[in-house]
């Protein structure tokens, strides 16, 4: 599965059919309603690199809709050795909360194991799955390509689904990479690769609107509205009738799901309060070195304000694997800057932070918490928090995480 092409329209219709033949298959996908115990069994198909893996698979309940992303942390609940013979399994059904989402992670022997999955991940290490006390699943997959690779052998409607949807995601970006990848032939002529580059954008750009209503259709036509309010968080992109359209749908089929509670407080936050488009508000903070900072020092850039804490673990997490790759990425460009701000109160502990985790960036703190104006101002109440502001000092962004928060601002940066 990894290593096949298929071009963006392939997949959707693909896609497309899988559903139809799953709705055919089961007549209220979401209940998920069975006499059988639970279990979810795997096969791991052994490949050269398996030596670099650790040889267990954990289990971790995701409790929010914040963990629905590649950085986000996991409160780990089981784990299960891969026996000599590639095989693993979880059997314990008491652990099992009904309609939850769970995750699958396997991680390398470089990562330490521990009751919160604080280790690092990628696309490929790990799968999300919708569970109930009586889900029945078997796959095939591998360690290295942990997600791609997932054959299903015994799977409900609503993960397949869910493999479906990533499928499609992933084709369509694989897709927009090999179009933006074309570079142009050495000695042309400046007025051609100008015309190159251009045009490269234009087709870039009317391939992501296309692609954005197939998606949204996707997400707005998924049977299960569990799987649906999944697909739209993972794919979330800010689009105000959308959002609308959608919440009604999870708050009428869905109202008393815990995902479907919280994702409408975050719609309401995101339309209504700092919506997009308006102008930031103003703040000026003391870096670790007293030195005070005001936002419009940063005028003509584009701004990334992270609002996080020494004692949040998703916050610190997001540091690592998202926020400093693009630090490291962009730290010599006069048309980006980070403002980290911190919401501890205890002055060494967030120094001890910075340290720990190399944070090289601008990081500001007033030691007031979330009694701080900034805070206020912000309307950050819990961590992590996250702004991006366009050179103009308007809001283009709120609550990007993971791979959607690198993607805007490589496009932003690069101007793709």
């Amino acid at each position: 599965m990894l290593h096949k092409k298929y071009s963006s329209s392939a997949v959707f219709w693909r896609f497309c059919l899988w559903c139809l033949l799953l709705l055919l298959q089961t007549a209220s996908s979401f209940a998920q309603e069975s006499t059988g115990k639970f279990y979810i069994k795997g096969r791991i198909i052994s490949k050269a690199d398996d030596a670099e893996w650790r040889h267990t698979v954990y289990l971790s309940k995701l409790s929010s809709i914040n963990d629905f992303f590649v950085s986000s942390p996991r409160l780990i609940v089981d784990s299960a050795r891969i026996r000599k013979n590639g095989e693993f399994a979880f059997k314990r059904t008491g652990i099992i909360e009904k309609n939850t989402f769970y995750r699958l992670d396997v991680v390398t022997k470089n990562n330490p194991e521990s009751a919160f999955g604080k280790f690092g991940s990628t696309e490929e290490n790990y799968v999300i799955l919708l569970l109930n006390p009586h889900t029945q699943i078997e796959f095939e997959t591998e360690l290295g390509h942990f997600n791609y690779a997932l054959k299903p052998i015994k799977m409900d409607a609503a993960n397949l689904a869910i493999c479906g949807f990533y499928d499609m995601a992933r084709a369509i970006r694989k897709s927009e990479e090999l179009m933006l990848s074309k570079r142009p032939k050495k000695g042309e002529p400046l007025s051609d690769v100008l015309d190159m580059v251009k045009d490269k954008k234009k087709r870039a750009n009317d391939f992501r609107a296309a692609q954005e209503i197939k998606i949204q259709s996707v997400i707005d036509t998924l049977k299960n509205p569990y799987v649906s309010l999944f697909a739209f968080v993972a794919h979330f992109r800010g689009d105000s009738a959308f959002c609308i359209k959608m919440n009604n749908r999870y708050q009428t089929e869905i109202p008393q799901s815990k995902y479907a509670s919280e994702l409408s407080d975050a719609i309401y936050d995101f339309l209504y309060t700092l919506p997009v488009g308006s102008q930031a508000p103003e703040f000026a903070l003391p870096d670790k070195n007293g030195k005070i900072i005001k936002l419009s020092d940063q005028r003509g850039k584009f701004v990334l304000i992270d609002f996080w804490a020494s004692w949040c673990i998703p916050c610190r997490m997001e540091n690592k694997e998202i926020i400093k790759p693009l630090h490291n990425r962009y730290a010599s460009s006069d048309r980006f800057t980070i403002l980290s701000i911190s919401m501890d109160t205890d002055k060494e502990k967030w120094l001890n932070a910075l340290e720990t985790d190399q944070l090289d960036w601008t990081e500001l703190c007033d030691l007031k918490g979330v009694s701080s104006v900034v805070a206020r101002q912000y309307r950050v109440t819990d961590v992590p928090v996250i702004y991006v502001i366009d050179p103009d000092g308007k809001i283009i962004a709120k609550n990007l995480h993971g791979k959607e928060l690198e993607d805007f601002i490589v496009r932003k940066i690069e101007g793709n």
